[in-house]
């Protein structure tokens, strides 16, 4: 039963989206995580590393060992740091090496639009820090 007050991690709330994939291993670019890209053309959660690409929405429905990396889009999910509360309309801000949405870190051109919400991993596992969906039409 779908359920509007949880966060399916992997997916989007909206249709509106571009979505590529990286062979990089789905298991270090979690769903949520904010991921860029380095030189060798892998993804990299360090943002000093490479270049802002998107969000991470987890591994690719193809099941292979790529990531599916969302560059622009509406109503996408991304982590939270522990205890952060995200105000809705807010500029997401963003940790220099963990990949995670933070009260002060990295601005990118996206804004919240949720407040902080219940949510699952791609296996339906309660994810502690909760998550927000936020609006990036336009790429980071």
């Amino acid at each position: 039963m779908h359920n509007a007050n949880l966060i399916q991690m992997g997916s989007t709330r909206s249709n509106v989206r571009e979505v590529d994939n990286n062979p990089s291993d789905p298991a270090t670019f979690k769903a949520g995580l904010f991921v860029n890209l380095a030189s060798t053309g892998l993804l990299t959660l360090t943002r000093s590393a490479g270049s802002a690409l998107g969000v991470s929405l987890g591994r690719s429905l193809s099941n292979t060992k790529k990531t599916a990396v969302c560059r622009k889009g509406l109503g996408v999910p991304v982590l939270l740091d522990n205890g952060f509360e995200p105000t809705i309309g807010a500029q997401v801000q963003v940790h220099a090496t963990s990949g995670l949405a933070v009260a002060s870190g990295t601005g990118v051109n996206a804004v919240y639009a949720s407040g902080k919400m219940s949510a699952q991993d791609e296996d339906g596992v309660a994810i502690a820090d909760g998550a927000a969906y936020i609006d990036f039409q336009g790429g980071l």
